[in-house]
């Protein structure tokens, strides 16, 4: 408990030592002062009656409070000024101690100003106590920030595959000190299209405005052609304005994809087949994609009583090009008469699939022929028995 007390103690002296030695730093000087963060300022195209603006701050230093006067002195011939505050033009203003009060300098160049630089002086006169104060400003005229561009792309990389669009964002930064309208152009490898639209937005868009020291954030929506090759492929993207521009490149990775087909030998889309008795078919599985197809299993969906296997029931691999041969046998149901019938097989990929329909056409045997005809003459006998016994009545 002592040694807190002590150190307390030694802390409140220091801080008292401290202040007492302090204190003379800020309250030496006596008087007013004139001061601004930019007293050097560049204009680069200057229209007549254009002002320039400085922003100013009047501030009193333990002196009793009262008016300051303002005026400007050294301007070139011709050139007016003026002072603003509190939304109208002012003369002077009322400054107290450790308040500073804000005003604007409007100053008004003459028309066809040469470029070069130009000084004069802000003067302060206070009235209360005779203090004074200058301060020197300069502005140069003609001097322009050379327009810059510069552009970085949002992703370092972007697949996909021939189906579907690519898509990546890139940012546009305009280092200069105006606001410019910047147009958005490309560069592709053949057959691919690139469009432009806002970053949260859907519109498409050819061009740009972007204030000055200011950027925009575009995404780019790049199409491949049908049938692309699997590869990394250059897209550069490029933003213009007046005499500068700026580019990005970016890589796209084309994934190959694979894309089955599924036909009879030779095509063929149909086949002939006995009600009851087992028909074998020759199927072809295709891969006309660019990627190979993983995986490939065979099913069917047959009519009622129907039954479908095949031989064999999947394919480890399909080639991008090449054709698989694979054995279906069909069997129709016992009761299954004379006519067409549809099936549907399907060629279920890892990630491709393809179905296909089949027309079956059932023939039935002779002797179920000749065994309905039979069914139809005595269906007919009874019918005309009928007829002539109960027609008498």
């Amino acid at each position: 408990m002592r040694t807190h007390r002590f150190g307390f103690t030694a802390s409140l002296v220091l801080a008292v030592v401290l202040s007492l030695f302090a204190a003379p730093l800020f309250a030496a000087y006596e008087g007013i002062s004139v001061s601004t963060s930019y007293p050097s300022l560049n204009v680069s195209e200057q229209q007549s009656g254009d002002i320039i603006v400085y922003d100013l701050s009047v501030k009193n230093y333990n002196m009793a409070p009262g008016r300051v006067d303002l005026s400007v002195s050294g301007l070139p011939q011709g050139w007016q000024y003026q002072f603003v505050g509190g939304g109208g033009l002012v003369s002077a203003v009322f400054a107290e101690p450790d308040n500073p009060v804000s005003v604007k300098l409007w100053v008004i160049p003459s028309d066809h100003v040469a470029a070069g630089s130009y000084d004069f002086t802000v003067n302060a006169a206070s009235r209360e106590g005779g203090a004074a104060y200058s301060l020197p400003l300069t502005v140069t005229m003609g001097q322009k920030l050379p327009e810059r561009l510069a552009i970085e792309s949002e992703n370092d990389g972007v697949e996909g595959t021939p189906g579907s669009d690519l898509s990546f964002q890139f940012t546009i930064r305009n280092n200069s000190a105006a606001e410019s309208l910047i147009d958005l152009a490309s560069q592709t490898p053949s057959g691919f299209s690139v469009k432009f639209t806002e970053q949260y937005g859907s519109k498409t868009i050819n061009n740009v405005t972007i204030g000055a020291g200011g950027s925009s954030t575009i995404k780019a929506t790049v199409t491949p052609p049908q049938g692309v090759s699997e590869g990394t492929y250059p897209v550069t993207v490029i933003a213009k304005a007046g005499g500068v521009s700026a580019s990005a490149n970016q890589s796209l990775t084309i994934k190959g994809q694979p894309q089955l087909s599924l036909t009879g030998e030779n095509g063929i889309l149909s086949f002939t087949a006995n009600a009851g008795k087992a028909k074998e078919v020759k199927l072809e599985v295709t891969n006309n994609g660019t990627a190979d197809a993983k995986d490939v299993k065979l099913s069917a969906s047959t009519p009622s009583g129907w039954s479908a296997t095949f031989t064999p029931e999947k394919i480890d691999t399909v080639a991008a090009g090449k054709t698989e041969e694979v054995t279906m046998e069909v069997k129709p149901s016992s009761q299954a008469i004379t006519g067409d019938y549809q099936m549907t097989v399907k060629a279920n990929g890892s990630t491709n699939s393809i179905s296909q329909v089949f027309r079956t056409t059932i023939k039935t045997g002779s002797m179920l022929g000749v065994v309905s005809l039979l069914v139809i003459a005595i269906a007919v006998l009874i019918l005309v028995f009928t007829m002539k016994k109960f027609g008498r009545r």
